[in-house]
């Protein structure tokens, strides 16, 4: 869209202004002043009397005199905020069905369903994203839809119209093909599962989340046997027995995701390391950070035995294991556990963004996870409750750390 002309009034610049939007956000100049905006810190999007609102973080801007180009400039800033929200929330490859709906007091908000999600896109905070991998129930009447989680949460969405059965028909045939593929993961980790086994392992552990040894053990031992087999091939061995000590054998959980490509589990935020003073090598830097597509990320968690705290360690095949991440919460340590796989899965495993500080995330390369903070409950909880990290320089000195993080 071509810089449009127009009349701002804010409080950082006001008058007569070119008002010109892009993928990240939108520039404004006018004779004296000149300001840019990123999606980032966009609230609220809005259009009414032919003026275009939109609240920030930091105060609000209002367009008017725009004559024609009114509704085309607020269309225009929602195409491009949507875009952008969409990869703070992490959605990828194309819609497979479409529609508008109401979503509380919202109407007509942009509805989507994916291959793994699905999706609400209103021009405010609340835009949502529903992993379909943890999906327990649905609720499908009167043209709405009602989407369960295993944490307990739901979306719903009404008045979808003509698109309500393609719609639902996408999310289930979704949810299938997402359950089958978790199946299929966990068989080729261990073939002498039966089919009986392999289903309910899909439902205890699909897309990466991280069950309780015992309960693993109770569906297959061999099962359980392979995955402490994939553990003992990488640096996370030697958590995993240290990680006994602080906990019982059976309540240590253990996740795996499959097929991971260049980059998994990095942010890509780069630099030195805060406590060991090691360079973290990112993919822009061109290290190897990565396990070869098809490899497996094993994660630890480790409950302290306390009930309130707990260790976690990634691993991947390259025998990757930076750090191990310690957590304080109050809430069941069920619930804890369920929403850090959540919040992992929301982010694409991008694992660093779970222990971000506020200054971390509040860094301009770090605008996405910021964006998706504000859209994710899961996320804020488990940054929320982030107590440090133990680096692994040597077993004695990452023991001691570990220790006085669980105290």
């Amino acid at each position: 869209m071509d810089v449009i002309k127009g009349t701002v009034a804010s409080a950082f610049i006001s008058g007569e202004a070119d008002i010109e939007v892009t993928e990240d956000g939108f520039a404004l100049a006018s004779a004296l002043d000149a300001a840019k905006v990123s999606w980032a810190d966009v609230i609220e999007l809005g259009f009414s009397d032919y003026t275009v609102n939109v609240k920030t973080k930091t105060g609000a801007y209002s367009f008017t005199r725009l004559g024609y180009d009114a509704e085309p400039l607020y269309n225009h800033m929602l195409v491009a905020y949507g875009a952008k929200v969409r990869k703070a929330l992490f959605v990828g490859g194309n819609a497979m069905a479409t529609a508008k709906g109401d979503t509380g007091t919202l109407r007509d908000v942009p509805i989507e369903v994916y291959d793994n999600c699905l999706v609400s896109l209103p021009p405010d905070l609340s835009a949502r994203r529903v992993p379909l991998c943890f999906v327990n129930g649905f609720e499908d009447k009167d043209f709405g839809l009602t989407v369960s989680t295993i944490d307990g949460a739901s979306f719903s969405c009404a008045r979808l119209g003509y698109e309500h059965a393609p719609v639902v028909k996408a999310a289930q045939d979704a949810v299938k093909a997402l359950r089958a593929k978790a199946v299929e993961q966990i068989v080729a980790l261990c073939p002498s599962l039966s089919g009986e086994q392999a289903s309910m392992l899909g439902r205890l552990m699909p897309e990466g989340m991280a069950a309780p040894m015992g309960r693993i053990r109770e569906v297959s031992p061999a099962f359980a046997a392979a995955l402490e087999e994939k553990i003992a091939g990488t640096r996370a061995a030697e958590t995993y027995k240290a990680f006994q000590e602080i906990a019982s054998g059976d309540s240590i959980c253990v996740g795996f995701k499959a097929d991971f490509g260049p980059g998994f589990g990095s942010s890509g935020e780069g630099g030195p390391d805060e406590e060991s003073g090691a360079e973290i090598p990112t993919e822009e830097s061109g290290a190897e950070t990565s396990a070869p597509a098809s490899a497996y990320m094993l994660w630890l968690i480790a409950p302290a035995q306390s009930g309130q705290a707990c260790a976690v360690e990634f691993a991947g095949a390259e025998n990757e294991a930076a750090a191990t991440y310690v957590y304080r919460f109050d809430c069941p340590w069920d619930v804890f556990r369920i929403r850090l796989s959540m919040a992992l899965e929301a982010i694409a495993f991008k694992r660093d963004a779970i222990r971000f500080s506020d200054e971390e995330l509040a860094k301009p390369e770090n605008e996405i996870y910021r964006m998706a903070n504000d859209r994710n409950e899961a996320l804020r909880l488990v940054r929320s409750c982030f107590a440090g990290r133990a680096i692994h320089r040597s077993m004695d000195s990452w023991r001691a750390r570990i220790t006085e993080l669980l105290e």
